[in-house]
């Protein structure tokens, strides 16, 4: 049984050494990057979108404002040569100081709007001219791992098939010893099946096994080990 255990075992590393090889492949890792950046660029342009959008929206209210600012301070002005007296003049003065005052505001806030507007502008044309030379890069990549892929893929389903056999006959003695082998597997435990080392040592961890525990490998040909949780047997 255990000698049937480490076959699979074994095919099941080759099978996650090709895939390893291929996922961690120059077209691979750079094909992800890649991907990445389309993905972040493509978000980013429309953030760009809109807030260009909002900011164009603000310009217009802020116009607005102005000229309804210089409408008030034509009004206030030629409301001096009608003063009645000096209260109202110095009122119709400071009127004019507060509406200067907030004309400058707005012009500066105008000014600072159109600034943000033309560094978007510019951070979208960028943006603009690099996503086609790096999707066409993308696609580049994508197409040489598939190949890569391809290539691999008789080995792979050989082994697979190799791998289904060996499972069946595993589970037809011993389903347990199967289902906790893929349990951890499925945790990304590998190797799964460690040997007994030292006399009372798991391999995998280098943690000692309780007495107990080993005392249960004869009769069970191997334990769990209660720190890692890889499967011990003895070699």
């Amino acid at each position: 049984m255990m000698e049937q255990m480490l076959k699979y075992q074994e095919i099941d590393g080759k099978i996650k050494k090709i895939v390893y090889t291929l996922n961690h492949s120059d077209e691979s890792v750079k094909g992800k990057k890649l991907g990445l950046f389309l993905k972040k660029a493509e978000e980013n342009l429309k953030k760009m979108d809109r807030r260009s959008e909002e900011l164009n929206s603000g310009v217009k209210k802020l116009k607005e404002l102005y000229a309804q600012s210089i409408k008030d301070f034509d009004e206030l002005e030629a409301g001096v040569e009608h003063a009645i007296d000096k209260n109202e003049l110095n009122y119709i003065s400071k009127k004019l100081a507060d509406v200067s005052k907030n004309m400058a505001a707005i012009e500066k806030e105008i000014s600072s709007v159109l600034r943000e507007i033309d560094e978007i502008g510019k951070s979208y044309d960028d943006l603009k001219r690099k996503v086609p030379d790096a999707r066409t890069q993308y696609k580049e990549c994508r197409s040489k791992f598939e190949e890569k892929k391809k290539e691999c893929e008789p080995e792979v389903t050989a082994l697979k098939a190799e791998l289904a056999q060996l499972e069946k006959e595993i589970s037809d003695k011993n389903p347990k010893l199967i289902e906790t082998y893929q349990k951890l597997r499925g945790q990304n435990i590998f190797p799964v099946l460690v040997p007994l080392v030292g006399g009372n040592k798991c391999s995998g961890c280098q943690m000692e096994v309780s007495i107990g525990a080993t005392s249960k490998l004869d009769e069970k040909g191997f334990v769990i080990c209660e720190n890692c949780q890889r499967l011990i047997y003895k070699a």
